[in-house]
């Protein structure tokens, strides 16, 4: 499924977004799909990359504000596998002081940020190289990309990544969100 398709089920979860980001009590968390609907849910526009997947372990180049809650890398490697973007910044409406992570060459929006209220990123944390193998074999079987897309992409699957990084970002987003200025 991509977050851009207007299928009963996805309109449904992106206006239960936009009724969850009207409350004030409670903070979002978005991986992937999820970055894609509170963006969506936010007005910015959701599609298909016209550069492809991007796939396996890939680098973000993180933002003032990236890096602050990312342990103060200046870049992040992080398990992906999407070619639905978030094809800019979300209109910010009441989330006035919302924040840009991360981009790539691949997608300018790869991550959004609102103290107190929402942390999102384009890229899996919870993968590994166990899982994007399968992943990566599956669906080069299903001809979703070419071989030497696949090739390249196995290439770096078992590359260090940061996925304890960004789960520790979202734990102190949950427990404890005081980063930046009161």
């Amino acid at each position: 499924h991509s977050a851009h398709e207007n299928d009963a089920w996805i309109l449904r979860l992106v206006e239960f977004t936009k009724e969850v980001l009207a409350q004030k009590r409670v903070k979002l968390i978005g991986v992937c799909f999820g970055h894609q609907i509170v963006g969506r849910a936010l007005g910015a526009p959701v599609a298909r990359s016209e550069k492809g997947y991007e796939m396996s372990v890939i680098e973000l180049n993180l933002t003032a504000r990236g890096k602050e809650l990312f342990d103060g890398k200046d870049s992040l490697r992080i398990m992906s596998m999407h070619r639905d973007i978030v094809v800019q910044p979300a209109a910010t409406g009441s989330l006035h002081d919302l924040e840009p992570l991360a981009s790539t060459s691949h997608s300018e929006n790869q991550g959004m940020y609102q103290q107190r209220r929402l942390i999102t990123i384009q890229g899996h944390p919870e993968f590994f190289e166990e899982i994007m193998i399968e992943i990566l074999k599956k669906r080069r079987a299903q001809n979703l990309y070419s071989q030497e897309a696949f090739e390249n992409a196995m290439g770096r699957v078992g590359s260090e990544q940061d996925g304890l990084v960004v789960a520790k970002a979202f734990l102190r987003f949950l427990v404890d969100d005081n980063n930046g200025s009161e």
